[in-house]
């Protein structure tokens, strides 16, 4: 009775330490011998215009995997693959010669390709179903759109634009199946089981107008050539709500052959290149005079009858001209370098700087798109009367164009202004007012 029973409760306790204490690695270690874990890509999120109409999106594509214990004739199927998949023939004899189950051939193989895979009958190659990232309008809207690439790791990444910034959102999270095979490593289940975690990318509409966009890129492309420029530029604003009606930029590439074009081609001169902005920085100095109540708009310039000397240099106009006693608003027509002069002074180092902080200028925008890049305001005591003098007509001072829009929107708003943004989906808060306490 006592052997018995001792024996019994052994018997009890060999179970327990299998069945409880070792069951988790019992049961990975079946996993291993009769299926593997492979990992379900998300659905990346769609991109859409104003109008639901998607411009970066989502289309079926398969990877080409084989057998190689399967292939009996592996020099036929590499020679029968090598100009469909267009890979060489001495890389997929290389794979076929592996001892595994499971090799991949070619990733995002188009359905037309995979027809005619199919109807040659190889046995040991088979399709894995896979999203692959289609851009519909081609190189329109490229440098907002940014492009999907691989990382250091061959997983999908956007890079610039909106992939890029929204990357996280868009990928969604993968998840994880078990595979299930027989001995000779043949999938028994026609489908995958399991899967688990697996959440789709979110997708994004955007404030932008497709027809405002193809007018903008139409229009942009027409002024290079008439003009023979090498670059241009041109983006739309709502200055009531900050949102970015069309953006558009030349040259410009394809996201869907990135890959072919320059590097530097990707990044978006709007948000990543600074350049002294000149005459078109003549409206914020003018405004926060005015705001200020130094000068008004019948203020009269009593230095504008010719060029003006400061510090040992000397300011003259465009295109040397000079109005004598023009008053503010003549200034800002003729785009008069001395009467800004003449307003800088008015406004002093401290007010100007203090404005142009409150526009935004040397600072981020925080528009939703990878690579934006600012410079900075030097501190008060680095500036000369110099400086002054030029930063009134936007020379020895470097911004983005989306900086510039930002503070000029401003004032068209009343002197509200929002931060630039593509999606108003996710729409951030008004970045701080200027308050202005008259209007003119």
């Amino acid at each position: 009775m006592l052997f018995f029973s001792f024996l019994f409760l052994l018997i009890i306790a060999r179970l327990f330490y299998w069945q409880i204490i070792k069951a988790s690695t019992l049961a990975e270690i079946g996993r291993s011998q009769y299926g593997q874990t492979v990992q379900i890509p998300a659905k990346r999120g769609d991109i859409m215009t104003s109008d639901g109409y998607p411009i970066a999106t989502n289309k079926i594509s398969y990877t080409v995997f084989a057998n190689p214990k399967e292939i009996v004739d592996k020099k036929r199927v590499s020679e029968v693959l090598s100009p469909l998949l267009e890979v060489d023939i001495a890389s997929i004899s290389s794979n076929l010669s592996l001892d595994l189950f499971w090799v991949p051939l070619k990733k995002q193989v188009e359905i037309d390709k995979k027809i005619q895979i199919e109807q040659l009958n190889l046995r040991g190659i088979g399709f894995n179903e896979e999203y692959s990232r289609f851009y519909p309008e081609a190189s329109m809207a490229a440098h907002l759109l940014g492009f999907l690439g691989k990382d250091e790791k061959g997983f999908d990444k956007g890079y610039f634009g909106l992939e890029g910034y929204y990357d996280r959102l868009l990928k969604g999270k993968d998840g994880e199946a078990i595979q299930i095979h027989d001995a000779f490593g043949k999938p028994v289940l026609v489908k995958l089981s399991q899967i688990s975690n697996q959440v789709d990318g979110s997708s994004l509409i955007l404030g932008i107008d497709r027809s405002v966009q193809f007018l903008v890129e139409n229009k942009l492309k027409q002024g290079m050539e008439d003009y023979q420029a090498s670059k241009g530029m041109v983006v739309v604003m709502n200055p009531k709500t900050g949102e970015i009606i069309a953006l558009a930029a030349f040259p410009t590439f394809d996201p869907r052959e990135f890959f072919k074009y320059e590097e530097k081609l990707y990044k978006n001169p709007l948000i990543s290149d600074l350049y002294e902005p000149g005459s078109t920085f003549k409206p914020l100095i003018m405004s926060a005079a005015l705001n200020s109540k130094v000068v008004l708009p019948e203020t009269r310039c009593n230095i504008c009858n010719g060029p003006v000397s400061i510090g040992g240099y000397e300011i003259h106009t465009w295109n040397d001209k000079y109005y004598k006693n023009i008053n503010m608003i003549d200034v800002i027509m003729h785009s008069d370098n001395t009467g800004m002069v003449f307003v800088a002074q008015k406004l002093g180092l401290d007010r100007l700087i203090k404005y142009l902080e409150k526009f935004g200028i040397g600072v981020l925008t925080g528009v939703d798109l990878q690579g934006e890049i600012s410079s900075f305001l030097k501190p008060k005591e680095d500036w000369y009367a110099v400086d002054l003098a030029t930063a009134s007509f936007g020379q020895g001072i470097s911004i983005t164009p989306i900086e510039l829009l930002s503070a000029i929107s401003a004032i068209a708003n009343e002197g509200k202004k929002w931060n630039p943004m593509l999606s108003p989906q996710l729409k951030i808060p008004m970045a701080q007012s200027l308050k202005y306490t008259q209007k003119y």
